[in-house]
């Protein structure tokens, strides 16, 4: 058989066997299509911005009383689960436009040398438009860095990492949880830290209560020794002293049960009135807008979410493991 008439076989043999393989891949194309792949989660060492990124890029917003939240209070409990971690929850019911809905705080416990403990809060609902990637995936990510760096850790004092729901429809979270605590767990409660929109604003803040100073002036005393500058409310607003804020998120339970808190927030107190709710110069008010986006935030802030996010977590790892609480 001649050499041309050899080759010409072979091609078209080739043809065949590439035709059937591109059949093959189609055919198996088609059924993956059919049937969701399972998305690796976050591990041991991810960071704040990796869990903020899958919490709002991959389930949006997430309104509190509908299945956007439950969905999002799942993943929450995976996490915890995958750090070792065993996770309870706290279910309770609320009053929304004349319908009753549900929701739940998701909580796990780290111990620590002291049954005296340290609730870290932050919520997990948000508000419907844009995808709550500031207001407050940002908030729940940095908790559950916290966690997941910490839980193999020496701590002073015992850890308990609460999930807030349905923080964004009157604090229904927070408030149920601070009733259901017992007298007990709010005498050894030394202090709350809530995270509520932590990660884009100009500047960091961490405030206290005017009854309780001491969490915002000892933390931010650590944060200085580090080389990180933590601002707090600089008092320019007659409604807000020096070092405090509003009742507007989920510190405001813990602060009427007498408890101190230290709540954490990325804003900026020079703009607008001067109370704090004015996010940026770019872009004045980014919360609870269709600008709440994790590709919105970076197109406009490149790297300042995760900046932001890395110098909190550092911060907050040495004052949770080497800060000492006088006795009150």
């Amino acid at each position: 058989m001649r050499k041309t008439t050899l080759a010409v076989i072979a091609v078209v043999i080739l043809a065949a066997v590439l035709t059937l393989g591109v059949a093959a891949v189609s055919t198996h194309t088609s059924d993956a299509a059919q049937e969701p792949v399972p998305v690796a989660g976050p591990t041991a060492g991810t960071s704040a911005y990796e869990y903020m990124a899958e919490l709002s890029d991959e389930l949006g917003s997430r309104v509190a009383g509908l299945s956007t939240e439950v969905h999002a209070g799942d993943r929450i409990l995976q996490w915890f689960g995958d750090l070792g971690y065993t996770p309870d929850t706290q279910d309770f019911t609320f009053t929304e436009g004349g319908k009753t809905r549900h929701s739940r705080n998701i909580v796990a416990v780290k111990p620590g040398v002291s049954g005296r403990q340290i609730v870290i809060g932050a919520h997990y609902d948000s508000v419907a438009i844009g995808r709550g990637a500031f207001d407050n995936a940002s908030g729940v990510a940095l908790m559950m860095e916290l966690a997941d760096a910490l839980r193999d850790e020496q701590t002073p004092y015992t850890l308990v990492f609460v999930a807030f729901g349905a923080e964004e429809v009157g604090l229904r979270g927070s408030t149920h949880y601070v009733a259901e605590m017992s007298d007990q767990a709010r005498t050894d409660t030394v202090l709350m830290i809530n995270f509520d929109s932590v990660a884009t604003g100009d500047r960091l803040y961490c405030y206290s209560s005017k009854e309780a100073a001491w969490p915002q002036l000892a933390f931010r005393s650590v944060a200085r020794g580090l080389g990180i500058s933590i601002l707090t409310s600089p008092g320019l607003n007659k409604d807000h002293a020096y070092g405090t804020t509003g009742d507007w998120s989920d510190h405001v339970a813990f602060r009427k049960a007498g408890i101190p808190y230290l709540y954490f927030e990325a804003t900026n107190w020079l703009l607008g009135d001067k109370d704090g709710y004015l996010n940026t110069v770019k872009d004045r008010e980014v919360w609870h807008s269709k600008k709440d986006t994790l590709s919105y935030i970076e197109q406009r802030y490149p790297g300042r979410m995760e900046e932001q996010l890395d110098q909190e977590f550092t911060a907050l790892t040495a004052f949770l493991t080497e800060y000492e609480i006088p006795v009150q």
